[in-house]
């Protein structure tokens, strides 16, 4: 074996899978196809800041320091991410096209060559893959049309009238920052609205509550055409993997008529968005806030069956004994802030190579 332990991704979640697996012992490779780690975060827009509170944000065996404030921005981060890697062993700047299985352990075959190791752990993340629909009549618009990840400032967007499509994280906090801007008229287009809650509780009880806090903190957001959600956040989080959104500005602008809601996209004639109300609008740009999939059809597809999201059927430290030494890591999303979840996965995840290596 070349390598006891490979991680595939040098993100949040792949850097803290490594960390805690090198301190139970075994000094893993960490491998990524971008020359820089944290390269998603790298790449994301420049208002961008944790929607989650530092305290709650760190890797496992580093805080984030004080002076990034309680929300760090994108740059502190990714500054702060580095750091972390340092003493790391990287392999950066190196694909891995596919995983197969090998006497003992797995084969990772790169752009040029190959790895083999005991323990291969993908640690890609869960917004890999950006998800764009597939609207009728499309191909007509004149406009732009980008997915929130290539969203990069405001400023841009000026004198822009702006269609955001996509209620969730995302879609909300593009339009706190587009509110505040010189962008022109503003829309949202949504099925199905968003829900806030910070509670531990049981599944049934936190979307009961979670309406409460949602109704206590905005008032009745349907009264300006928002959607009431179909679901509570707990039981959407486990249904589709759809997590809360976190608002800065994006109520407050739309009580006051800067954000106009629509439903859902029924097609595109031309240079107008239909809706599924007969309604329309003539936006400059369409930001598709419509979420990610992990992308790991090429890597692992052909060998676990992935369920209609692109998910993995075990993830985190759990293990299928017909795939020994074969980890999903990280590629799963929380309420409570991917980051707090990851760090406690991490270790257990550590734990079980441990064992395994042991045994």
């Amino acid at each position: 074996m070349d390598e006891h332990v490979v991680v595939v991704g040098a993100g949040p979640a792949g850097l803290a899978a490594a960390w805690a697996i090198r301190r139970a012992g075994p000094d893993p490779l960490v491998v990524d196809q971008a020359d820089e780690v944290a390269a998603s975060w790298r790449g994301r827009h420049d208002h961008l800041r944790l929607n989650t509170h530092r305290m709650f944000s760190h890797q496992p065996g580093a805080r984030i320091p004080r002076r990034c404030g309680s929300y760090p921005a994108r740059d502190d981060y990714v500054a702060y991410l580095q750091e972390y890697s340092a003493g790391m062993r990287l392999r950066l700047g190196t694909r891995v096209h596919t995983i197969d299985r090998t006497d003992g352990g797995w084969t990772l075959a790169l752009e040029a060559g190959s790895l083999t190791a005991a323990h291969a752990v993908i640690a890609t993340g869960s917004d890999a893959e950006p998800v764009l629909p597939g609207w009728p009549g499309l191909a007509s618009f004149g406009g732009t049309v980008i997915h929130a990840g290539q969203f990069r400032n405001a400023a841009a967007m000026a004198g822009r009238d702006v269609l955001v499509v996509g209620p969730g994280n995302s879609g909300v906090d593009l339009l706190g920052y587009l509110a505040a801007s010189d962008a022109g008229r503003l829309w949202l287009s949504a099925r199905s609205g968003m829900t806030v809650t910070l509670r531990r509780l049981p599944a049934r009880w936190q979307d009961g509550t979670a309406r409460a806090v949602q109704r206590l903190a905005f008032g009745d957001l349907s009264r300006f055409g928002y959607p009431r959600p179909a679901l509570g956040p707990f039981t959407r989080q486990l249904t589709d993997g759809v997590t809360i959104a976190v608002d800065d500005g994006f109520a407050r602008a739309l009580k006051t008529g800067r954000v106009v809601m629509k439903p859902g996209i029924d097609r595109f004639d031309g240079p107008r968005v239909c809706f599924t109300d007969g309604t329309s609008c003539a936006p400059d740009i369409v930001i598709c806030a419509t979420g990610y999939r992990p992308g790991i059809e090429a890597l692992a597809g052909h060998l676990v069956a992935l369920d209609q999201r692109g998910m993995p059927p075990f993830i985190g430290a759990a293990s299928s004994p017909d795939h020994p030494g074969l980890w999903f890591f990280g590629l799963d999303s929380s309420i409570y802030g991917n980051m707090h979840v990851h760090r406690g996965q991490a270790r257990q995840l550590a734990r079980a190579i441990a064992r395994r290596s042991a045994g």
